[in-house]
């Protein structure tokens, strides 16, 4: 019940508040999403095109990160999280506390799995050296960035227990409420920047691809649904105040948790769809009709290996490391292996 009077509530209100069910909503229906698009995905490049690669792996790593993470997320909302907090009892609180620092500890390395893999996802399907060099520095630079920014929120309190659970004699010292915040904006604005970049990587290769303007617009279009991802991140960063508000936590602190999980699922739809593509293959701009291959053969000795006069590209077959990391080509490929549109979703032949 509501605390009344000045009382202490002794348990959660019989009715929970529409922002309970906003979060749980949201966030079950994101993360079936994810987990939809990713097994499609998955059982496409195992069964179907028989090119399971490293990013697959990475997919099922990260997939099964955001699942628990959203778990703990859902949970949070029995223990207080879209509640007022007066109207949250002591014991729900205390546990509310410690799955919130068991989140904000796992947050960073969820994004590493996420961003890891649609990273790997765009090195294997443009075996650039440009992408190659760029992906992989990326990729160092956010193991990095996880492994520093994961210090600071383990060891906020000393001891650390007191991050959720402080000493009745008050006999401990932990980061003030502003210096967490300015910690998780800081680590923030860099996943939002690292966003951008993995989304842009491949723009100027796909731009420059031997396709039609509307095939290459399409594929753009695919992986700038990343953007989307990139907006709930910064959607995120004005809401990270939420750590100052002591009178009302369990409340303002719902809003970034739903954009959390959202950020996460849809960074695995992004790296997913591109490898769907076998199933809208009657959707205008993703088929490839018989005219599209035969221009393509046509034009393909005048393109391959490089840049054409018409200032075109083609991808050029995979590079030495690739091939240690990356399948062959599979069944997918073979179809239409003339193609730059196919190539770019399948790996080239060694």
């Amino acid at each position: 019940m509501a605390a009344t009077g000045g009382s202490v509530p002794t348990k959660l209100p019989s009715s929970a508040p529409p922002m309970v069910h906003t979060i749980r909503g949201i966030i079950i229906t994101v993360t079936s999403v994810a987990l939809v698009v990713c097994c499609t995905r998955l059982y496409i490049r195992r069964f179907v095109t028989r090119s399971f690669g490293l990013d697959d792996y990475l997919v099922i790593l990260a997939l099964i990160m955001v699942v628990l993470f959203a778990i703990l997320s859902l949970a949070v909302t029995f223990y207080g999280i879209g509640y007022h907090m007066d109207t949250v009892p002591p014991a729900k609180l205390a546990t509310m506390q410690y799955i919130v620092y068991i989140s904000l500890c796992a947050y960073l390395w969820v994004a590493l799995a996420v961003k890891s893999s649609l990273t790997v996802f765009i090195m294997r399907i443009f075996p650039t050296k440009a992408i190659r060099l760029i992906g992989i520095g990326t990729i160092i630079f956010m193991v990095l960035m996880t492994i520093s920014g994961e210090l600071p929120l383990i060891l906020q309190c000393r001891p650390v227990k007191a991050a959720y659970a402080p000493p009745a004699n008050g006999d401990y010292k932990c980061f003030t409420a502003k210096t967490l915040m300015n910690i998780q904006l800081y680590q923030a604005i860099l996943m939002f920047l690292v966003d951008v970049v993995i989304i842009v990587m491949p723009m100027p290769t796909i731009w420059k691809l031997q396709m039609p303007v509307q095939r290459r617009l399409v594929i753009m279009g695919l992986f700038a649904l990343g953007f989307v991802a990139c907006a709930a991140g910064l959607a995120r960063i004005p809401l990270l105040g939420y750590q100052e508000n002591t009178k009302d936590f369990t409340s303002a602190g719902a809003i970034p948790l739903i954009l959390m999980n959202t950020e996460y699922a849809l960074g695995l739809i992004t790296g997913s769809l591109p490898s769907l593509r076998i199933l809208f293959k009657f959707i205008p701009g993703l088929n490839s009709s018989r005219k599209t291959s035969k221009y393509s053969r046509s034009r393909s000795r005048e393109w391959t290996g490089g840049q054409g006069n018409a200032g075109g590209y083609q991808l050029s077959s995979q590079s030495r490391w690739s091939k240690k990391v990356l399948p062959k080509r599979g069944a997918d490929g073979d179809s239409v292996a003339s193609e730059s549109e196919q190539r770019i979703f399948t790996t080239s032949k060694s």
